[in-house]
């Protein structure tokens, strides 16, 4: 019985990694995507997760949100920080801020 039981944990954690694997690929795409689309640049090539939770979806189907954050560069030279969420294997919102400020002096 205890077998059984080992069993089932070992098959959980193995399919929440292969899980959170896809979804991370999903949310890199995601991320090149819409730094492609507002022409800034995908800094690293890579997302990293911040947080999952457990969410009700509108369907009231429980779903893993998972918030990950990545780096984009406008200019080429300032780093700047964008976040993806996702809900299951679908994106759920990205958000990127593409005000730029000049530091300029007022006298």
């Amino acid at each position: 019985m205890q077998q059984l039981v080992l069993l089932f944990f070992i098959f959980i954690i193995t399919a929440y990694w292969i899980d959170s694997v896809q979804v991370k690929e999903i949310a890199k795409k995601a991320g090149a995507y819409a730094c492609k689309k507002h022409d800034v640049q995908f800094l690293d090539n890579t997302v990293i997760k911040q947080k999952t939770a457990i969410r009700r979806h509108p369907t009231n189907l429980i779903q893993l949100q998972r918030t990950y954050t990545f780096e984009y560069s406008i200019d080429g030279t300032k780093r700047d920080s964008g976040i993806i969420i996702t809900s299951g294997h679908h994106i759920h919102e990205i958000q990127i801020d593409l005000h730029t400020f000049d530091n300029q002096d007022d006298a």
